[in-house]
Parts: structure tokens; C-alpha cells; sequence
């Protein structure tokens, strides 16, 4: 929850996530989810560099994603399929559902090392560098919470842990979910 701070005391306010332009992202992302299964067999090594540098930009957005994903505990076909869009859009299309799936399992493997908030704190020092990535990194977090329709309480929390562990100012959150 976003927090205020009048007269030394906290007053949270609860973060509105649920706009036209969230779920327009949402359904964007939910249609846009559908990956190849593969790669045409191309063994090249100049794709084979592309790949490996293309997982390499989008993990920290896929992290996000992840952890948006697990937080309620349920894992909805519709966020996979979040998650899928939100990967193509980034790539282009280029990283194929394997790529994704290589990036899951180590999402998977360092939020069972390490826990939630180290692992935040790890991709906010990567992508709180640039406005642009922490700014995508939000939008896309929310796009994601809500692909099931319905913001759990522990994906409200980890969307203002997101927030602010990467930078993104209380009032440049509710510009970008309020954008369109």
C-alpha cells in the first residue's frame, strides 16, 4: 500500500491497479501470450548470441513477473499467459516458450535461494538505473497481478515493494495506471 507520512505518522492508502489502461495492457498481453514452442533449429551462432543476450535483458522483467505470479500462491493460466505476451512484446517475438522456460526455472531457483525481497532488491538495482526499465517493470507487474481479474492482497503488497524497491515515485505510479 502506498503510504503518506503527515505529522510523523503512516497513513496507507491502497494502490488502484484496476484502470482501463491495466486491463487494456492485461488483455494485450493475455492475447499477445502465445509463444512458439521452438525455434526453427537454427544453430547459428549469431542467433544463438541473440538469444543468450535477449534472455539476458528480459530476465529482470521476467523476475518481476514471477514473483507477481507466485505471490497468491495460485498460479493462473491467464498470468503464464500474461507473462508469455509480456516476453514477446519485449523480445519481438524473438525468445521462443522454451527461452521463457529456461528463465522461470532460474526465477524459480533464486526466489527459493534467496526469498522475495532479496530478489527485488537484486532486479531494483538493475532496473531502477533507467526510468524506462523500472517504469515497464511496474506497468507490466500490474498488467500481470490483474490477469486473473482480481488483485489478491499479496499482490497489491509485492506491486508496492516493486514500486519501491525499483524507484518508481508514488505519483508516477498513479500517472502510468492512469495514462489512457
Amino acid at each position: 500500500m502506498a503510504s503518506l507520512l503527515r505529522d510523523g505518522c503512516n497513513i496507507s492508502m491502497p494502490l488502484k491497479i484496476d484502470t482501463e489502461t491495466i486491463r487494456r495492457l492485461r488483455d494485450a498481453l493475455i492475447a499477445k501470450g502465445q509463444l512458439e514452442a521452438d525455434q526453427d533449429g537454427d544453430s547459428n551462432v549469431n542467433v544463438a548470441n541473440q538469444v543468450e543476450a535477449s534472455m539476458k535483458r528480459v530476465s529482470p522483467f521476467v523476475e518481476t513477473l514471477y514473483l507477481v505470479m507466485i505471490a497468491d500462491g495460485l498460479i493462473e493460466n491467464s498470468e503464464k499467459e500474461a507473462i508469455r505476451g509480456a516476453i514477446s512484446l519485449l523480445t519481438h517475438g524473438f525468445l521462443n516458450q522454451q527461452a521463457l522456460d529456461t528463465i522461470m526455472e532460474s526465477c524459480e531457483s533464486e526466489v527459493s535461494q534467496h526469498g522475495v525481497e532479496a530478489r527485488l532488491q537484486k532486479i531494483g538495482t538493475i532496473v531502477s538505473a533507467d526510468r524506462q526499465d523500472r517504469e515497464i517493470a511496474f506497468t507490466l507487474a500490474a498488467a500481470v497481478a490483474l490477469a486473473d481479474h482480481d488483485l489478491a492482497s499479496q499482490e497489491g503488497s509485492l506491486l508496492e515493494s516493486i514500486a519501491e524497491w525499483y524507484g518508481v515515485s508514488e505519483r508516477r505510479r498513479e500517472e502510468i495506471l492512469q495514462q489512457f
